[in-house]
């Protein structure tokens, strides 16, 4: 598996409660029969981040992201994976 992902965080209000972001990935897998990365998966979307506690840093999450063939969904997350 190969896999790129970037994004982008702003501030929408000037105490830093709300945040935003916006996101991209792309990804290919090896086929197993002989290990080529045959297809890229890309996907994008956007999110909002609300400040939960500002001494630890810690965020509510709320993304909306798009795939490919139709998918796309909501992920909520109180913390941040990185």
């Amino acid at each position: 598996m190969v896999d790129f992902e970037a994004e982008f965080r702003f501030n929408i209000s000037r105490n830093k409660l709300i945040g935003g972001v916006i996101f991209g990935n792309a990804e290919s897998l090896s086929e197993l029969s002989n290990n080529k990365l045959a297809k890229i998966l890309p996907g994008f979307g956007a999110g909002l981040r609300i400040n939960f506690n500002k001494y630890s840093r810690t965020n509510v999450c709320i993304d909306y992201g798009v795939g490919t063939k139709g998918s796309r969904g909501f992920a909520g997350n109180l913390g941040e994976v990185f």
